[in-house]
């Protein structure tokens, strides 16, 4: 049950308008499916991915240089480490210092930080790739 005003007609709004009937549930949902959501683009080459949204200086530089520097001095000391290490391992004895342990430990860790560098450079070679295309294509 609806209220109005003494004279105001059903249907029709205080200023006297006649009221629109929203569509139906049914009609929104149909037409909400034929509409496609539009997809970006792809970025073309040196050209930002998402648009700025904070504070942070136009001219902001990436440390990946830095970092692929990092990754291609460690990558080989990290993996040349595990080697020496694991062949340490293999010739310790029972009551040699260090310790078989302390040796299985130390690979480990060698072996974990190799994995995690050799996984960094293969990510920057990637994004590096993408952002500047081969000249021999």
């Amino acid at each position: 049950m609806t209220l109005r005003r003494p004279g105001q007609q059903a249907g029709t709004s205080r200023s006297g308008q006649r009221a629109e009937a929203p569509p139906p549930p049914e009609q929104e949902r149909a037409e909400a499916r034929r509409q496609k959501p539009q997809r970006p683009e792809p970025p073309q080459p040196f050209e930002r991915y998402w648009p700025r949204t904070g504070t942070e200086p136009i001219t902001a530089r990436s440390a990946m240089g830095v970092r692929l520097i990092l990754a291609v001095i460690f990558t080989p000391l990290f993996l040349a480490g595990t080697a020496l290490l694991g062949f340490w391992l293999t010739q310790t004895g029972p009551g040699d210092v260090p310790d078989t342990e302390s040796l299985r430990s130390l690979t480990a860790i060698c072996a974990g930080l190799s994995l995690f560098a050799l996984t960094d450079l293969v990510i920057l070679l990637r994004r590096r790739r993408r952002r500047r295309p081969s000249p021999y294509l």
